[in-house]
């Protein structure tokens, strides 16, 4: 890497190209991405924080062989992006075209549409575009050096990112991987919240990108751009933190706030069971406790789809030993599956199903109190319930803000079974109200 102040000559200038030459990183996180040793490294940016630009520079200079700290003789590299659009108008077009001088390039191999392929460089490098839309076939195959990828993976992220694992694994290779976390995913979020050995994650910030601080961008077109987001993302879209998305329900939902470590819970605190019921959708049963401050935990959660009533019943019974409940809820519209449970001598009321209302009270129970925590932890072995927390949106379209607006039936069965059991039990059904048993 080359800094500013570094005295070149115009032939080195020449050779490099003036955007490498004169190259820095903006801010403090960004400069340590670059001499980081980590296999994976995470850059979460805003934007226009110049997180692209950073891990674009990042393969340059690697490609090059000017990396300050990446030594690869010779490599085979991948940089991916969502569609191959994006990997020609973005990845080529407005990085590595400009990075990567012509005398430096052999080379290029493009597809249709002017979509480059496959770069081969006169040292000996090879650069391989890929486009995350087409699927996990297209990251198997064969062992690389280092990949680079760019934004969110909007297609099998799990199983893409697995599949670059493996090819880094014979070449001891590496992932860097920058991206504005707009849209919830729980796999990511996980991975990030019980960080292996083997990653490290860096944010990239707008406010670094200042004319003020040394950027590139007015600090009143940075205000403004500020301003016109909504308040929501702004965390998000300005130092790539993973916070409230919109159109999310339950917006101030906080791994770091609201998901704790297992404790053993005291006898004495009063227990009790919720379950929500599906066979093609999952089966849930959630396990819940409240402390004297009224304060809600759920400490365990059972979720299975595609298996029988009696299954679950077994499951439900081997999981709560010989806990003592103070109710348990259920769905009041499914009589037959309640009948089945009672057999077994699960005894469940019906919950209140008011979805509107119902979610109003859980996020009364999120809100963050004056003593700086809330009234609802979520264990962190409690993973379904944590995914859906993310996932569960209004649709798109919707004033979210309007109570008669339904979220969207998807990532909300350990929710609804949530709202089942705090709401009927702090909001019990009037006295002489009929319903079925």
């Amino acid at each position: 890497m080359v800094k500013k102040n570094t005295t070149l000559s115009l032939s080195e200038i020449k050779w490099l190209g003036e955007h490498v030459a004169t190259f820095e990183p903006l801010g403090h996180s960004q400069e340590s991405f670059f001499i980081s040793m980590a296999v994976i490294r995470w850059l979460f940016g805003g934007n226009q924080s110049g997180k692209t630009y950073s891990n674009m520079m990042d393969l340059a200079q690697i490609a090059l062989n000017i990396h300050p700290t990446r030594k690869v003789k010779t490599g085979v590299h991948w940089v991916a992006i969502e569609s191959w659009e994006q990997v020609r108008d973005i990845l080529w077009e407005n990085y590595l075209k400009l990075f990567i001088k012509p005398h430096h390039i052999k080379s290029i191999l493009y597809g249709q549409a002017k979509v480059p392929r496959k770069l081969i460089l006169s040292n000996g490098h090879i650069i391989e575009f890929k486009a995350f839309n087409q699927g996990r076939e297209l990251f198997e195959g064969r062992a690389i050096d280092s990949c680079h990828c760019d934004e969110q993976c909007h297609h099998d992220f799990q199983g893409i990112f697995n599949e670059i694992q493996a090819r880094l694994l014979k070449q001891d290779g590496f992932l860097s991987w920058s991206m504005t976390p707009i849209l919830p995913q729980p796999f990511l979020e996980e991975r990030i919240d019980d960080l292996p050995d083997t990653d490290e994650i860096f944010h990239a910030d707008l406010n670094d990108n200042r004319i003020s601080t040394g950027g590139y961008i007015s600090d009143k077109r940075i205000d403004k751009m500020i301003a016109d987001w909504p308040i929501e993302v702004q965390a998000t879209r300005i130092k790539g933190r993973f916070a409230s998305f919109y159109g999310a329900v339950y917006k101030t939902f906080n791994r770091q706030i609201h998901m704790i470590r297992p404790f053993k819970i005291p006898v004495e605190w009063p227990k009790y069971r919720s379950f929500d019921f599906g066979f093609t959708n999952p089966f849930v049963s959630l396990w819940l406790t409240k402390d004297k401050d009224e304060n809600w935990y759920v400490y365990r959660e059972y979720y299975q789809a595609q298996t029988g009533i009696q299954e679950h019943i077994q499951n439900v019974n081997r999981l709560s030993g010989d806990e003592t409940y103070i109710e348990s809820y259920a769905d009041p519209e499914n009589a037959e599956n309640r009948a089945d449970m009672r057999k077994a001598d699960i005894a469940t009321r019906p919950a209140r199903k008011d979805v509107a209302k119902g979610i109003e009270f859980v996020q009364t129970k999120l809100k963050v109190k004056e003593n700086g925590k809330p009234s609802l932890f979520i264990f962190s072995g409690c993973k379904h319930t944590a995914r859906e927390f993310a996932g569960y949106h209004y649709p798109q379209g919707t004033n979210a803000n309007n109570p008669k607006d339904i979220p969207v039936q998807k990532n909300d069965h350990t929710l609804d079974a949530l709202r089942y059991a705090l709401y009927t039990a702090e909001k019990p059904f009037r006295k002489g109200t009929v319903y079925a048993a």
